[in-house]
């Protein structure tokens, strides 16, 4: 097949303060297999020259198209991104990760063959400092394709917090954007965002090999100090239980709900390690905990296990605190 055979594929990179790693994701995004993309670098005023790298790449290449904005955050980026394509498929990265030579290509090949609105591989977390792909990844190695329905895909999201809530290892048919964008000022916009492109999705396709890189830098929001800003994932977590709650999709309700519960711990947690004269917002989490597992209590799918779990969770929250800190014992070799 043709390259002008085939559809137009967006690539929307939104760029800020990441001039030392720029040039890696971009180098790896025109050397991709699949040559039919519009490459979109939503660039925010910076204080390094990431910029000027996107005004040097653009005049190197005409897939390459620069928009300059105020810088508003990662959202921000990438909802201008959107407005800005033309391809019938949607791809995001990060401006300080890179991608496999073959992971457009791969994802859109699944897309096609499987009839997938939604296409995924694996990612690998890697030093700050690297800028090829692990040797760990094998270039001939055979991995499998697995193929899930929107509620399949959801349960598993919510049941193990897996790489599905990532939005920058993914091939979207952009008509799945159509109503959707992600929340402007607001921490974890991928967990915001996810679960309502996977329900609006009918199959999503998930290959197991590592064609994503994902630099670990010390800008990165969980290396920062903590903050109640960070309580934007909680509100992220109930408004996916409205959601499903709404559209009466009882079983994606139920693991949601236990997400939901699951995070108000871990809240509560880090809020009194790290928050001065917190009583007051640790009372509150804890009140929205106990009426949640009333309401999980209830619920006829859920199974037993998640719903101990909750329990323990509410009512015994200091065993359930040593039982967590004699596991990373265990796991850290002490």
């Amino acid at each position: 097949m043709q390259n002008q055979e085939k559809p137009l594929i967006s690539v929307i990179v939104p760029v800020y303060n990441v001039a030392p790693y720029l040039p890696t994701c971009l180098d790896s995004i025109l050397n991709q297999t699949y040559k039919n993309l519009e490459i979109i670098l939503v660039a925010s005023t910076s204080k390094d020259n990431s910029v000027e790298i996107c005004d040097e790449y653009a005049e190197k290449d005409k897939r390459i198209s620069v928009i300059n904005c105020p810088p508003n955050g990662l959202s921000d980026g990438r909802n201008r991104g959107i407005e800005a394509t033309h391809g019938e498929y949607l791809s995001f990265i990060d401006s300080d990760d890179f991608i496999a030579p073959e992971f457009i290509q791969t994802l859109y090949d699944i897309i096609v063959e499987y009839r997938c609105d939604i296409a995924q591989g694996r990612y690998l977390r890697i030093p700050e400092t690297q800028n090829t792909i692990p040797e760990s990844v094998k270039p001939n190695s055979e991995y499998s394709v697995s193929t899930y329905t929107y509620k399949e895909m959801l349960m598993k999201m919510n049941s193990y917090g897996t790489y599905i809530v990532m939005t920058w290892n993914k091939l979207y048919h952009r008509s799945l954007f159509s109503e959707i964008r992600f929340p402007f000022g607001k921490l974890y916009e991928d967990v915001a965002t996810s679960y309502k492109i996977l329900y609006s999705a009918k199959k999503i396709g998930s290959f197991l090999k590592p064609m994503y890189f994902y630099r670990q830098v010390s800008t990165s929001i969980t290396d920062q100090p903590y903050s109640l800003k960070r309580l934007d994932a909680l509100e992220h977590a109930r408004d996916a239980v409205a959601f499903f709650k709404e559209r009466d999709e009882y079983d994606i309700y139920g693991v949601a709900l236990c997400h939901l519960i699951f995070s108000l711990n871990s809240t509560i947690q880090q809020v009194r390690e790290h928050i001065a004269d917190s009583d007051e917002i640790q009372a509150d989490l804890k009140g929205e905990m106990r009426e949640r597992f009333g309401e999980l209590r209830g619920h006829r799918t859920v199974g037993r296990l998640y719903k101990y779990a909750a329990f323990m969770m509410v009512y015994m929250p200091r065993v359930v605190s040593w039982m967590l800190a004699v596991r990373r014992r265990i796991l850290a070799g002490v």
